[in-house]
């Protein structure tokens, strides 16, 4: 069945080209029964077909997307002879032999997560599946948290601690907060706080509680409970009580179900268009080459784009200037940990624009390397190089791979040995020998293979030809769905960068989602904070029937706390009623009040008569009233820019940051909100932060290194908005700039 259903995948996705690669889908379905994984291809193919006729869209990312098998089936979506995907790094014989099983990992939309999930218990039942589980163990915010709360600091006190903790190890927490200039308000030398420092290191990796594991679920022939022993999870799911490790070792093997935002972020940008009669069919938009996406890409405006949002991403798109399918894929793993050392990233960036020579140790690496430059960017680089360069099995070359993710010293020292015998034997000399190791083994930490990069670049693709062109309709899907890199706030900074505003939620508009109104975007009921569920529920049921026509008729039909009718005022949700909101509250206290059942006890609050005469005398809160009241309830400003919240400071003394270009080189000062900050550890091991700051005209990015970040740490989390002294240092292509800051303080008032 796997092999017809292959072939007439091949035929239908090469049409007159599929015997060409006939031989290839041949030579993975050998090795695919070899390991006996013919059912579990079934499985995964049936699952989908289930998610087909659900209308759950998908992709599948990882190594299964090197599989052409993968491709014909349809399992996976990008094409591997196009991106010259290298199966071995998913299927080899070796890999087998150590029953290292591969699985099939698959992103569907966040929402739609669980709905899988329930389709895989309702066709093999709770007797054949279960969800992958583990144990939570403490970090260094949980075991000081913990500790904190058995010694009586109060929940608030312990968020106001560990807000500011650098996320770190257990073990390693007192030293990360030595060296924290953010923690340096904060009264560490004080009991209890002292005590909860000193007594976090000893929790360090002890489980914290059990878990589900957030994407693992196995099925069996035989019953789960002959297995592997299971609880019942929180969602009721059975879960094993073993961890992913152990039911591996016991011959389960695992399928990914992944929730990811940005497939859904698509989705209802989709949809919406498709409301208006606009069909957009992404698949079409191969290969991947319209010069206006491409533009905003590499001028860092991806920001809300899945995969590539993030300040290091939208700075690397930059400094690469990157134009094509290709050298997205690339930027897409360059980025990791693995290969983002400085040194490894900035090579890239100037061999891919040709501002460097590419250098390859041998030709034998030409091969496998062209693609990146000379550098090793991709996991299975690993792989291919033992077996061009030291003619080593591509399994070995697995194993090399895994121990390098790990950092296993010894078996790393074991393969070494191996590498050495293996290339001395190919006639390599030892000098050679040992540039190509150092190659290898200065892929250190965590990486995506080529299939992985290549999923995710062509849906970052994707996501921003959708932005370029159906702003409105994207920044809506993205609010809706709450699953990007960043908070609600900078999204609502972007929109107005795009010129597109809101309008305030209405009480007669029961949509859950944001929804765009050519270059608006209508806030939902359903995003105000502090509305349950249920109420929520209820109201989308009563307006769908019929429209309220006040306050009280919105009361009577739907029964809301006293805190939430407070809250919907806030917002601005009765305001087409046409009755100021100091009106409206009176009203909903004297008729809530009237309606307690504790009211014959006297009045909390004054009762109508009183509200009358109050109301005569109450004006409109004012245009920072509401803002500040919608930052609170939204997350965001919706009545006005999120600037105007501090009209106190002085603007226009300030170089704006769409002007920052003009002074390369030069010494300038401006001021932003901040919206984003990570800490850093330079080359030298010492602590440096980079900030993002936002003023009208846009988003820039800060570099505060060692001595700046020592002097002025502090003072970046004091002020939500600051004054930085910056030389605007340029990309070395010219494409773009940041900040190195050498001074910070309060803004400057008017």
């Amino acid at each position: 069945m796997l092999y017809r259903l292959a072939m007439e995948g091949l035929l239908k996705r090469y049409k007159d080209k599929a015997p060409l690669y006939q031989a290839q889908v041949e030579e993975e379905l050998g090795i695919i029964s070899e390991v006996g994984y013919e059912e579990y291809f079934l499985a995964v193919w049936e699952l989908l077909q289930d998610c087909r006729s659900e209308g759950i869209s998908w992709i599948t990312r990882g190594s299964a997307a090197d599989s052409l098998v993968c491709y014909c089936l349809e399992i996976s979506g990008v094409c591997p002879i196009r991106f010259d995907l290298y199966f071995k790094r998913f299927l080899n014989r070796e890999r087998m032999a150590m029953n290292k099983l591969p699985d099939i990992d698959i992103d569907f939309p966040h929402d739609r997560k669980d709905d899988v999930v329930d389709l895989i218990f309702r066709r093999y039942g709770n007797k054949h599946a279960a969800i992958v589980g583990g144990f939570n163990t403490f970090q260094g915010r949980s075991a000081l948290a913990d500790i904190a709360k058995v010694l009586g600091v109060s929940e608030h006190q312990i968020r106001r601690f560990t807000e500011r903790v650098p996320h770190t190890r257990a073990k390693n927490l007192s030293e990360a907060v030595k060296d924290s200039q953010e923690c340096r308000d904060n009264e560490w030398s004080e009991e209890p706080y002292k005590t909860a420092l000193d007594l976090a290191e000893f929790l360090d990796g002890y489980p914290r509680y059990r878990k589900m594991h957030p994407c693992g679920v196995v099925i069996s022939r035989d019953a789960i409970h002959s297995l592997t022993p299971t609880f019942t999870s929180a969602k009721g799911y059975p879960t094993t009580q073993m961890d992913m490790d152990a039911v591996e070792a016991v011959g389960l093997i695992k399928m990914d179900i992944l929730a990811q935002g940005g497939l859904a972020v698509m989705r209802d940008a989709v949809m919406a268009l498709k409301r208006r009669r606009i069909d957009v069919d992404l698949e079409s938009l191969e290969p991947w080459e319209d010069a206006e996406v491409w533009q905003m890409i590499a001028g860092g405006g991806a920001r809300a784009v899945h995969h590539i949002e993030s300040p290091a991403m939208l700075s690397l798109c930059k400094m690469t200037n990157v134009r094509e399918i290709d050298g997205l894929v690339a930027i897409v793993s360059v980025i990791r940990p693995g290969a983002a050392n400085e040194s490894k990233k900035l090579k890239f960036t100037r061999r891919y624009q040709g501002l460097e020579p590419v250098y390859y140790p041998d030709p034998s690496l030409e091969s496998c390397l062209k693609s990146t430059f000379g550098l090793v960017v991709y996991e299975e680089h690993i792989l291919q190089i033992c077996e061009a360069f030291a003619g080593m099995p591509p399994g070995r070359g697995d194993v090399l791979r895994r121990a390098l993710n790990k950092r296993n010293e010894k078996l790393i020292e074991e393969l070494m040995h191996e590498f050495v015998a293996c290339s001395s034997k190919g006639g390599h000399s030892k000098e050679k020998i040992a540039e190509v190791w150092d190659l290898v083994a200065g892929f250190n930490g965590y990486a995506f293979c080529r299939a992985h990069s290549t999923a995710y670049g062509v849906e970052a693709y994707q996501a921003a030809w959708l932005k370029r062109y159906y702003p409105a309709e994207f920044m809506a899907a993205v609010l809706s769905n709450g699953k990007g890199f960043y908070s609600p706030l900078v999204y609502a900074l972007e929109c107005f960068r795009l010129g597109l505003s809101f309008i305030l939620p209405s009480i007669n508009k029961p949509s859950s989602k944001f929804e765009a109104v050519g270059e608006l975007i209508q806030v939902p009921v359903a995003s105000i904070k502090g509305i349950s569920k249920a109420t929520i529920v209820r109201f989308e049921s009563q307006a769908s029937h019929h429209p309220f026509s006040s306050l009280r008729d919105f009361c009577d039909r739907v029964c809301p706390s006293a805190d939430e009718v407070q809250n919907l005022i806030r917002a601005g949700t009765f305001d087409d009623f046409g009755e100021p909101r100091p009106h409206l509250f009176w009203q909903a206290r004297a008729f809530l009040s009237s309606r307690s059942p504790t009211s014959d006890h006297g009045w909390l609050l004054p009762p109508p008569n009183v509200a009358d005469r109050l109301q005569r005398r109450l004006h409109e809160p004012s245009l920072k009233d509401k803002l500040e009241w919608e930052t609170d309830l939204f997350g965001f400003t919706v009545s006005g820019h999120p600037l105007d919240l501090y009209p106190e400071v002085a603007w226009d003394t300030y170089c704006p940051v769409e002007r920052l270009s003009d002074y390369i080189g030069q010494r300038v000062v401006s001021c932003g909100l901040v919206i984003e900050q990570r800490l850093h550890q330079q080359t030298t091991g010492e602590v440096m932060k980079f900030l993002s700051l936002a003023d009208k005209t846009g988003i820039v990015e800060t570099e505060l290194f060692a001595d700046t970040y020592r002097s002025y740490g502090t003072v970046t989390v004091r002020y939500p908005v600051l004054e930085v002294e910056a030389t605007v240092e340029p990309y070395e292509n010219g494409c773009g700039f940041s900040l190195r800051v050498h001074r910070v303080s309060k803004p400057r008032g008017i």
